[in-house]
């Protein structure tokens, strides 16, 4: 069996795109895994499957390691940046349903900015299990390992753990990264954000993601980052987020949604030979 893919880029963070039809459901997950190797297959961070359904593309992510997260910033504008410049779709705004809803998305010039909903801040939400009951997961503190954390968490579309260390060390970034995805109070494990705040409208962060493990962006990790550094106090409502291959904006209006905006670039496409 053969596969045409695409292969996408956002600030480093790479998607394969492919349509959904010839592959049966039960072997998505196990696709993923093979394609997305980078000793053995194409190599990507996750693979995504996508397919009009009337005006709404639904789309099915997966992360390397074949799980299934319920949404991707980063992959929703490589999705729509496909889509788009491939003339899939005709119009500049474009609609993504993933698990997790749908989300509009407008090309506005070489960008591409994402609507992507009002963040969940109750622990059933996003979802973390507290020791004692709280309203919001805020400069909470959480035992790892015998060490207390001071951790901030929320959903945006996916579970966040977000954290402000003094230094971002990359060897803390692996230790405590691979333990906060999996640690017991995420029962549905957690991406990971470390956070460095530059001034109230700049933050650098460094990214742990879920399934995947450290990456050079995520749009919802810079979304999950930016309502952290907001809710602690830390900086304004719009926020420039600094990756190791770019920048995104992220705005959070009082009481409002998210927006994410930030460039997307279609890299490649080939065909995947599947034994």
């Amino acid at each position: 069996m053969t596969i045409d893919f695409i292969k996408t880029q956002a600030l480093g963070n790479d998607f394969l795109l492919t349509e959904r039809g010839t592959i049966p459901e039960s072997g998505l997950s196990g696709l993923a895994q093979k394609i997305c190797n980078r000793n053995f297959g194409v190599g990507a961070d996750g693979l995504i499957y996508w397919k009009l359904s009337g005006d709404v593309f639904d789309l099915r992510i997966f992360n390397c390691d074949g799980s299934e997260p319920e949404c991707s910033g980063n992959g929703l504008r490589c999705t729509a940046a496909y889509l788009i410049e491939s003339g899939k779709w005709p119009l500049r705004r474009i609609q993504l349903r993933t698990v997790s809803g749908v989300y509009t998305l407008t090309r506005i010039g070489e960008e591409y900015e994402a609507d992507m909903g009002v963040p969940g801040l109750r622990p059933e939400v996003i979802p973390f299990i507290a020791n004692t009951p709280v309203d919001r997961v805020v400069d909470y503190p959480l035992m790892v390992d015998g060490e207390v954390v001071r951790i901030t968490a929320c959903s945006t579309g996916n579970p966040h753990c977000s954290l402000f260390p003094k230094e971002l060390d990359e060897s803390a970034i692996h230790r405590l990264g691979s333990k906060l995805e999996r640690h017991p109070a995420f029962p549905n494990r957690t991406n990971v954000e470390f956070i460095r705040v530059l001034n109230e409208k700049e933050l650098q962060v460094e990214f742990w993601e879920r399934g995947v493990g450290p990456t050079w962006a995520s749009g919802t990790g810079s979304c999950g980052a930016t309502v952290a550094a907001i809710l602690n106090g830390r900086t304004g409502r719009d926020v420039t987020v600094h990756t190791r291959a770019g920048k995104l904006r992220v705005e959070w209006p009082e009481n409002g949604r998210l927006k994410l905006t930030s460039t997307a670039k279609v890299v490649a496409e080939g065909r995947y030979w599947e034994a």
